[in-house]
């Protein structure tokens, strides 16, 4: 069966994706890695925020205390790791992008077979008519 898919780029690395409607839950991002990469910036910029105000440079100020009160009681020494010079950066495949080109487009996050006429807007809800009843909303 041929759902009907939705086609959009995602926020954070701009790639194409295909999101069958059983699935889109009105998804900005191609996947859990960039999701996840984008929240933890989101609330790295909110802690930054946080730390601008007077209360928050109060509790930094007396974190910071408490953390130099227990570092002066460890009297051990710990020596440099040696450091090599031509190690190569792993390479890495962002394995949330699996599209299937096999003359069928399918959905980036179950695999399902989509309809080649793709959206660009997310589905709204269902809107029921009961007869003899006014509509409440739009």
């Amino acid at each position: 069966m041929e759902y009907s898919a939705r086609i959009f780029n995602c926020v954070r690395c701009h790639s194409q994706v295909i999101i069958c409607s059983c699935c889109d839950r009105g998804n900005m991002y191609c996947g859990p890695t960039c999701s996840q990469k984008s929240r933890k910036e989101s609330h790295s910029a909110a802690d930054k925020r946080y730390q601008d105000t007077y209360r928050g440079r109060l509790n930094h100020a007396n974190r910071q205390k408490c953390y130099r009160e227990r570092k002066r009681k460890i009297v051990t020494d710990h020596s440099s790791k040696e450091s090599t010079t031509n190690d190569l950066l792993p390479f890495v495949i962002n394995e949330d992008l699996k599209i299937i080109y096999n003359d069928k487009l399918r959905c980036h996050f179950c695999g399902s077979i989509c309809n080649y006429l793709l959206r660009t807007s997310v589905l709204g809800r269902a809107k029921i008519f009961i007869p003899g009843v006014w509509p409440l909303g739009p």
